[in-house]
């Protein structure tokens, strides 16, 4: 459905905090076979936390430009809930979209979180990645 396919999903049965989403996302990015520089790319992302990562319809989407990356690299979790992080009264943060984008492109970072805008807007979709039972079969819908 999306044209940009994650390098790590999970999906998580009981709620899950954040920061253990975000690292183990993180972690699944920095495994994938990419080079980037971990360390000051993990920084970048602490401060994007910091300035507010809830986008509505319960995605989480921390997100940040990474010098040097050819392409997007995507991280996706689903959970009940996603605990330990600010949104707004009387919603729940079910997805956790960890985004690390190209520095020198700003029309390849557009379109990647477009793509999973897009398919945060459908709640067929969203039904069935919280449905998934397991980080293959949530892989599969992407």
């Amino acid at each position: 459905m999306s044209s940009l396919i994650p390098v790590y999903t999970q999906v998580y049965k009981e709620p899950v905090a954040f920061q253990k989403a975000l690292g183990y996302a993180f972690e699944g990015l920095v495994n994938a076979g990419v080079s980037f520089d971990a360390l000051p790319a993990w920084k970048a992302i602490e401060k994007r936390v910091g300035e507010g990562i809830y986008m509505g319809s319960g995605l989480l989407l921390p997100h940040t430009r990474i010098q040097g990356l050819k392409s997007p690299l995507m991280a996706f979790a689903v959970a009940p809930e996603i605990q330990g992080i600010a949104v707004p009264q009387n919603e729940v943060a079910q997805f956790l979209c960890l985004l690390l984008s190209p520095q020198e492109s700003a029309t390849a970072h557009t379109v990647a979180i477009a793509g999973v805008a897009k398919l945060m807007l459908d709640p067929e979709w969203k039904s069935k990645a919280l449905a998934c039972a397991d980080a293959v079969s949530l892989k599969e819908l992407f």
